[in-house]
């Protein structure tokens, strides 16, 4: 299943119109498609303009609401995302992180996405220039082009990657935290996760309410942030996380003795320099020791 997940909010809010996005999937998405689409909402309590229960069930495929408190800056939108994110359909494989002045704008997105067999992704309208970034991402002037390079403003991105990072991300946008992740997870790892998929929504209103003041020096939107350079460091456990599942698998049962770790069937040779700096990392007389304490770690990762 694909799951739309999306805050609204109606009163003072010119730019929001469920309305049109929810026509729009009537129009789009059609015959079986419709049982593979479900709509999260998030309203605030404080919101008397909201519609009723009776609007959202003329419309044929899932839609549940919920309302709160209105929060406070980004960590509270991503408070909202997680908790709709946790109340998804179980069968659910991929997120569309969208908003209220959206609309769907050809048909068969659903089918293109849930088709996608990758267990970790991220798909956009374009492939970000993500190598360019590597070694610089932290730069003010390179954050401030890698937070907006994502250009479509609604992801799709794949449930075990929101699960395996454990939410979605530290107080930025979603497109903004996917950027963030994805550029470390290169300059880490040199592993690129985006697909491409030809444009299926349009952007029908403004850019909502804008930045909330806020005390939270951990945000990042396109224009600020973050100030407390912490948040990197978070994106970069995030992204190691996320390169140990991808090696290592996302199961819970034990590995099989026949099994390998795919780090170690790697037949990636290692040039002399690396090599010879690895061993001159330390004293030359604790070296056996290290070379028999990588032993026994790998073999406690093929036995355990």
């Amino acid at each position: 299943m694909l799951s739309v997940l999306f805050c609204s909010r109606v009163k003072d809010n010119p730019d929001s119109n469920v309305k049109t996005l929810l026509d729009s999937a009537v129009d789009k998405v059609r015959g079986e498609e419709r049982n593979q689409i479900e709509f999260l909402i998030k309203y605030d309590d404080d919101d008397d303009k909201r519609p009723d229960d009776s609007f959202f069930a003329r419309y044929p495929f899932s839609i549940r609401t919920f309302a709160w408190s209105r929060g406070e800056g980004r960590h509270s939108l991503h408070h909202a995302q997680e908790y709709l994110f946790a109340q998804r359909d179980p069968r659910s494989r991929f997120c569309l992180m969208t908003a209220d002045d959206f609309y769907f704008s050809r048909p068969n997105f659903v089918s293109e996405i849930l088709s996608i067999q990758d267990e970790f992704c991220i798909c956009g309208y374009n492939r970000p220039d993500i190598e360019s970034f590597a070694g610089i991402y932290e730069q003010e002037q390179a954050i401030r082009r890698w937070v907006v390079s994502f250009g479509s403003l609604s992801p799709v991105v794949s449930a075990r990657l929101i699960e395996v990072c454990q939410n979605f991300g530290w107080q930025s946008n979603v497109d903004s935290w996917l950027m963030g992740l994805s550029v470390v997870l290169y300059d880490l790892y040199k592993i690129v996760i985006w697909k491409t998929l030809p444009p299926f929504y349009e952007r029908g209103g403004g850019y909502g309410l804008g930045d909330t003041p806020t005390y939270n020096n951990m945000e990042l939107t396109g224009q600020k942030g973050p100030f407390n350079k912490y948040w990197f460091e978070l994106v970069r456990r995030q992204a190691r996380n996320l390169y140990l599942n991808m090696e290592y698998g996302t199961e819970f049962h034990r590995l099989a003795w026949t099994t390998r770790p795919r780090r170690l069937l790697r037949a990636i040779p290692i040039r002399p320099v690396e090599l010879w700096k690895k061993v001159r990392a330390q004293p030359l007389r604790r070296l056996p020791v290290r070379v028999y304490r990588r032993l026994c770690k790998d073999l406690r990762a093929i036995l355990t």
